[in-house]
Formats: structure tokens, C-alpha cells, sequence
């Protein structure tokens, strides 16, 4: 198959959430399985050519009508030695003047105070149109055109409708994932004018895909004939539930009375780049093996974090601000280190965590807690309050840096994912790659988690289900070590084998690619 890849984000070259994992291992699978795959991504100031090689310009720029003037977009074509899959980058400024992916950054709102950190950019919707458009542009200039398109989530979802206006295109099938369907991850239009405005798409299918007054991307593609997967089969259920209108502004609703079908297929895992028997990959100071119940490298992390980092009086790190200290017995084995690590956000139920953290630390003496993350300020500031009221217990790294994060993680003995709704996870996978056992509300694809088996589940999400389930795996690993190593072992045979990005490629995407293109 010939398959083009639309998305603003990938790992390794430009990152922010989720999608950049999932866009780079598909592309990276796919195109190890003998197809041919180019990826569509927007050039950022963040952008890193770090795994790109092969840098060439397209001489063909392309004019695009946007907004009631044409704008001048330029590609660049490339390869991604990571991968080993065709890159083609677009140009224009309104992506290169960006420091991050779709929100401001603290150094763009000193140089102007209405960019404001962690908010989204201002020209979002110009950005998401442009890149779209461009996109389907290109299809004008090449002379290898694609058998289907692969949109990632709303930034991209109005792809469709506009490769139906490509005459290059009219053979093309569209697919495109949702992979957060939560407020404000819709990327919508807040009226028919602005859409129409943005777009040039016409008033008969921006009326079909209203939600509330605002024309919704993700109903632009269904009524241009796009498919539609998510990220795990339990989400999948979910945004097509109408009882689930509140965590997807309604859409769900919609879904349920158009009676879309999605497909769900759960997210892979590149284990090869976390694989802590290897230190390049993983990035951990010392290695050990799940499968085998190996940890001693495990413990080796722990004793490192601690005296290089949670106790250290001099820790700088770019990236990273740290609150509070550890204050640990010197028999490390003993102490019980619960992490958190992801976005400082309403969904990701940090207000949950927040509240049930004082209750775990009254019954345990033992027992700390690390919080990694940035995101809304004042549950940040809730953090930073239990690193005062609790000294010693809590720490907070306030920020991102990758060898840190990654070394928390291995470094503790749980992870909490106390997430009102999660479409897939990937903490899950990354803590049971590192031995490092999850504690996670039974919703989306955190339902990938077995409990009692590869990690623990609870049902309702709040401080008193989420503080009796920690205090229940704290006593099965105290009193039970032989299930606890078991539950570890599970955990690490279901990131290295079920849930391989080679097997998800190889048993759900290619049968679903193949049924999209004998779809008449």
C-alpha cells in the first residue's frame, strides 16, 4: 500500500502529546513491513532534524487559499533514519514563528504577554486549514499518490473534506483517528461564518456538521466519507455512547444518532526504545529485566534518584523545576515510591490524586509520592501545596525532561492513573516496561490493564476507591511478594509481546486498511 501520514506532531521531530508516539510507530511499522509510507508534518521552531537525512527542497511551492487571500506554502522532502520512512515538511510562518506544537511556551509570553503559556495558539485554526490544504495540495505535485490518507485526531480531521475537492485525490480513501474526543481537543469552528471563512467548504456540508452551534472536524470528516478509528476498543464504545455527552461536548451523542461505527484498536508499543536492558535506549543509569524478575538495576535507579535528584540541594535541570524532598530510611527496599506522571489536567483526575494522597500517607510510613507534569496552574499549585503540607512525602517536577521522567518511573514501585477518561494510555506501558506496577481507574484503554494480573483497576474515580486500591497493592507487595512479582512479570509480557506495535500493525491495521480500500 501507498500511505500518506497527516499529523503536527511525531516523535522525534516534533513532539507534545500522545500522537507523536503513535504517528512515528506507524510509520515506522508500515513502512518496515514493506509499504510505502510518507509522513505530512508541519515545520515549528521545535522541530528536530536530529533523524532526518536526505533534506531536499521541493522546487513546486503551492498557493493556498485561505481566509480570503492566497498563501505560499513550500515542502521539503526527506527521509527519517529512525524509521526509515519518506518525511515531507511544511513551510510557512505561521508554523515556523511556534516554539511548541499548539500551545505558547513561557518564552514566547515574556516577549508577548497575550501568548499566554499552555494556552493554545491564537492561529490555530489558520494553522490546522493551512497544513490540511497543503496537504492535498501536494498531491498536485507528486507523482506517487496515496491509496489512503491517515489523519491524526482534530487537528487534521478536516482533511477529508478537502481531498474530495483534489481531482488527484478522487481514488483516495481517509481514515481518520480520533485520539482525544475530551473538551477542548475538537479543534472546531465556532460558527458556520468562521468555518466557512477557514475553509471554503461549502454551506450544505458545514450545516451537516454542527454540534452545537459549532461545525465539528470530526463530523466534517463522516459526511465527507472519511472511516473513523479511535485509539482502543473500550474508547471506541464510549465516544458512542450518548450517556458520555459530557466528556466529549455532545459528540458522542451525535455519533449515537448518526449510528457511526468506529473502529477501536488499541495503541502498540515501541518497546525498543524504553527496553531497560539496554541503557541507550532506555536512558536509565543501570539496567535490569522484568521478564526474568531481574531488579537489582531497578533498585540501583531508586537509590540514584533520590541522592542525584529528589534529595539533591543543587538539581538543575532545563525543563524542570523541583518542589519539596524525599526524606527516605536508609534501607531503600523498604520504601514504597507511588508515582504520577502526565498532564496536570481535569481529565487526567489529578484533583483525585490530590485528594487521596494525604489519606494513603496516614497509614503508611513508608510510603512517598512523586507527581511529574505541567499543565492547568492551579492544580499545579495543589501539588506544590502537598510538597509543603507533607515534607519529606511529596515531590513535584514541575515540567518535562525525558531522562528524568523516565528515571522516576523506573525508580517507583507504582504508577496512578486516576483518569476520568483516558481514550488509550501510554504511562501504562512505559511503567510496566520498568517494572513499575499501574494503579488505574477502569476507563478507555486504561481497561487494558488486567487487575490482579498486570497491574490494579477500580471503578469509581474518587479519593475513596483510588486510596483503598493503592492501599491494597502497598499490602500485596509488603505481604505477597511472589504475586507482586508476578503481577510485574505480566506486565512486561504484555508490552513486549501483545501489544508490540508489529503485532497491532500486523492483526488490526493492515485487515482494517484492506477492508477501507475493497470498500466500494
Amino acid at each position: 500500500m501507498n500511505i500518506w501520514f497527516a499529523s503536527m506532531e511525531c516523535a522525534g521531530i516534533a513532539e507534545a502529546g500522545g500522537v507523536k508516539n503513535v504517528t512515528f510507530s506507524l510509520c515506522k511499522e508500515f513502512s518496515q513491513a514493506g509499504h510505502e509510507v510518507t509522513l505530512f508534518i508541519p515545520v515549528f521552531k521545535c522541530t528536530s532534524f536530529d533523524l532526518i537525512k536526505d533534506l531536499i527542497d521541493v522546487k513546486e511551492n503551492q498557493k493556498i487559499f485561505i481566509c480570503g487571500k492566497e498563501e505560499i506554502v513550500k515542502y521539503q522532502q526527506a527521509v527519517c533514519t529512525s524509521g526509515n520512512f519518506n518525511v515531507v515538511f511544511v513551510e510557512h510562518k505561521a508554523f515556523e514563528e511556534k516554539e511548541a506544537v499548539y500551545t505558547y511556551t513561557a518564552n514566547e509570553q515574556k516577549k508577548n504577554p497575550l501568548c499566554i503559556k499552555g494556552h493554545g495558539h491564537t492561529d490555530t485554526l489558520f494553522m490546522d486549514t493551512l497544513f490540511q490544504k497543503a496537504v492535498c495540495s501536494y498531491a498536485a505535485i507528486s507523482s506517487d499518490l496515496p491509496q489512503i490518507i491517515h489523519c491524526q485526531d482534530a487537528a487534521t480531521a478536516s482533511l477529508p473534506s478537502f481531498a474530495k475537492q483534489t481531482p488527484e485525490l478522487k481514488n483516495t480513501k481517509c481514515v481518520v483517528t480520533i485520539h482525544n474526543a475530551g473538551p477542548a481537543y475538537h479543534h472546531e469552528f465556532s460558527s458556520l461564518g468562521e468555518a466557512a471563512w477557514y475553509t471554503g467548504l461549502s454551506e450544505k456540508l458545514l450545516s451537516k456538521s454542527l454540534n452545537n452551534g459549532k461545525v465539528e472536524p470530526f463530523l466534517l470528516a463522516i459526511n465527507s466519507k472519511a472511516f473513523l478509528s479511535t485509539v482502543s476498543e473500550q474508547y471506541a464504545k464510549e465516544i458512542t455512547d450518548p450517556l458520555n455527552a459530557d466528556i466529549t461536548e455532545n459528540l458522542s451523542k451525535i455519533f449515537a444518532k448518526m449510528k457511526v461505527e468506529i473502529k477501536g484498536i488499541t495503541n502498540g508499543f515501541d518497546f525498543e526504545r524504553y527496553d531497560p536492558t539496554d541503557t541507550k535506549k532506555s536512558k536509565l543509569p543501570y539496567t535490569f529485566n522484568p521478564l526474568k524478575i531481574d531488579l537489582e538495576g531497578k533498585r540501583l535507579c531508586k537509590k540514584y534518584f533520590v541522592e542525584k535528584i529528589a534529595n539533591s540541594k543543587n538539581f538543575i535541570c532545563e525543563g524542570l523545576k523541583k518542589f519539596g524532598t524525599l526524606e527516605c530510611s536508609k534501607n531503600l527496599d523498604n520504601e514504597i515510591f507511588i508515582a504520577y506522571h502526565g498532564r496536570i489536567t481535569t481529565q487526567k483526575g489529578i484533583s483525585v490524586l490530590v485528594n487521596t494522597i494525604p489519606t494513603v500517607l496516614s497509614n503508611f510510613d513508608n510510603v512517598s509520592f512523586i507527581v511529574a507534569g505541567q499543565g492547568e496552574s492551579d492544580l499545579e499549585n495543589s501539588v506544590i501545596e502537598l510538597t509543603k503540607a507533607f515534607p519529606g512525602k511529596v515531590i513535584f517536577m514541575n515540567g518535562y525532561n525525558q531522562e528524568i521522567v523516565r528515571l522516576l518511573t523506573a525508580s517507583s514501585d507504582f504508577i496512578t492513573l486516576p483518569s476520568f477518561f483516558e481514550p488509550c494510555g501510554l504511562e501504562d506501558f512505559i511503567a510496566q516496561a520498568y517494572a513499575t506496577v499501574p494503579i488505574a481507574h477502569r476507563t478507555g484503554g486504561l481497561t487494558k490493564i488486567k487487575d490482579l494480573k498486570t497491574g490494579y483497576l477500580y471503578n469509581n474515580n474518587n479519593e475513596a476507591a483510588l486510596s483503598l486500591t493503592i492501599c491494597r497493592a502497598i499490602c500485596i507487595k509488603q505481604y505477597n511478594s511472589k504475586l507482586h512479582e508476578q503481577i510485574i512479570k505480566n506486565g512486561a509480557e504484555s508490552v513486549q509481546k501483545e501489544y508490540l506495535w508489529k503485532n497491532v500493525i500486523e492483526k488490526k491495521y493492515l485487515p482494517y486498511f484492506e477492508e477501507i480500500l475493497n470498500f466500494s
